[in-house]
């Protein structure tokens, strides 16, 4: 394939507002009378998405749409970091609209990266609010982008008997970048990719991995001349780009398969690597700041823990630096030492075991206090069935716990499980004036990492797994 040095990007001025049923071939070959042109063959016509949508009614009214508990969940979970950022609130409507077009949620931070489901990586599922007409109403992408950029392609053939190509456009943000450029959708009459291997560079040597994203590069060069706020040029004609015309393409070709993309690993993978890598963290903290409310965040998540009888027993309390604190530990540290002296450990012995748990739970950030309501246990007339029950209870509480402690690691916050309190329950419950229907539990030091910690030998899975022998 030769190439040109020269390209024309010329955008078809006049284009009318777009209604459901409108025939966009029709219009385009009237939009290059208007603009005195006509098609020849080699030309490229890229179509904004938007307009594509809007012709075959793929619009929804957010006015229509019930929000499900997933969407409420997720709206309510990035609000707080759309407004750190300054963008625009999501309503749970619009979140629930994004749910319906995507396979999964990729991320969601300030934005929402989606896999929609015809494959494509993107924003809010590529759903867009912008130039389209109605209070409330937006746009969906096409739910066959290829097969709409055809029915043209086809089309303007019958009427002009031009061998063209169509891309349909959309603008996407792109990793690693900011701003967002044009991105092909949807073709027809071109391949997405431009294969250069085996080719020459040149100094002579072949080509080994070249492979050329041409349909996204001519959708980026029709976004200068679209725009994106009121220029009102959804169609662009490109002539002297020379390509190999193919009837048999697909947007799909350009699509990086799963199995091979580094920076999206699939969701089992992801658990399993986070569930391996969390360690209990005893080593000082960082002097940086931790915000409260991720706390509280993290307790957020924890509070989702399956409980038996779905009591959700646990309590949580959160201990800043402060004299309570301070004189809470004090007095622990005194029972701790009386203890030691009775178990007939030597001074010295007593001196580091005191020392060091006085200083990993005063110099944490935060000293998470995690407490069993027993007034939601079941009240039982046997003391067998009384004891298990509270058994049941701090099981329950521990499944809350370890959801604790992971949703700490997500934060990037570092945290260690402590039972300290199982040994001091009373001096806690009186010095914090606990109700006295709440056991003292575990206590979580929380902060951020000042260096990784090496992960300690575990058993073997043979070790674990008893064997009957029946």
């Amino acid at each position: 394939m030769s190439l040109k040095s020269e390209i024309k990007i010329i955008g078809l001025m006049g284009i009318p507002i777009i209604e459901k049923g409108d025939n966009v071939p029709a219009i385009i070959i009237k939009a290059l009378e208007n603009n005195g042109l006509a098609l020849e063959k080699g030309d490229i016509i890229v179509i904004a998405q938007t307009i594509i949508s809007k012709s075959i009614g793929r619009t929804r009214n957010l006015n229509e749409i019930i929000p499900s508990n997933e969407a409420l969940n997720l709206c309510d979970s990035i609000t707080p970091k759309v407004k750190t950022h300054g963008l625009p609130e999501k309503t749970p409507e619009l979140v629930q609209a994004i749910l319906d077009e995507s396979r999964q949620i990729v991320k969601s931070q300030h934005v929402l990266i989606t896999e929609t489901r015809h494959g494509f990586i993107c924003a809010d599922a590529g759903i867009d609010k912008s130039n389209v007409n109605g209070e409330g109403v937006i746009t969906l992408l096409p739910e066959n982008p290829d097969k709409e950029a055809e029915k043209i392609r086809i089309a303007l053939k019958k009427k002009t008997d031009k061998e063209i190509a169509v891309i349909i456009s959309d603008s996407f943000g792109r990793a690693f970048r900011l701003g967002a450029i044009g991105t092909a959708i949807g073709v027809s009459g071109i391949d997405p990719i431009l294969d250069m291997r085996g080719k020459r560079d040149l100094f002579g040597r072949e080509l080994q991995t070249t492979l050329i994203g041409q349909v996204d590069s001519l959708a980026a060069a029709a976004q200068l001349v679209m725009g994106e706020s009121n220029e009102g040029i959804p169609i662009v004609l490109i002539r002297g780009y020379n390509f190999e015309f193919s009837k048999k393409t697909s947007i799909n070709s350009i699509l990086r398969d799963k199995e091979i993309d580094l920076f999206r690993e699939n969701e089992e993978d992801v658990i399993k690597r986070f569930l391996k890598k969390r360690r209990s963290y005893k080593l000082p903290f960082s002097t940086q700041n931790v915000d409260k409310k991720s706390i509280e965040e993290c307790i957020e998540i924890a509070r989702w823990a399956p409980s038996a009888h779905n009591g959700q027993f646990w309590r949580y309390i959160i201990l800043e630096r402060d004299k309570i604190r301070e004189s809470l530990i004090s007095k622990m540290n005194e029972k701790l030492k009386f203890d030691l002296q009775k178990d007939g450990k030597s001074e010295e012995f007593i001196k580091l075991k005191v020392e060091k748990t006085k200083n990993n739970f005063l110099n944490s950030p935060f000293l998470i206090l995690l407490c069993m309501d027993t007034s939601d246990l079941e009240k039982y007339p046997d003391s067998k069935r009384r004891k298990n029950e509270f058994l049941l209870g701090i099981q329950s509480i521990s499944s809350s716990a370890i959801y604790l402690l992971l949703s700490l690691e997500m934060e990037k916050l570092a945290a260690c499980w402590y039972c300290a309190p199982l040994f001091a329950e009373n001096i806690i419950k009186t010095h914090l004036k606990l109700p006295e229907n709440y056991i003292p539990v575990a206590f979580f030091t929380v902060g951020y990492p000042i260096k990784s910690v090496k992960a300690p030998k575990r058993k073997k899975l043979k070790e674990i797994i008893y064997e009957l022998n029946i």
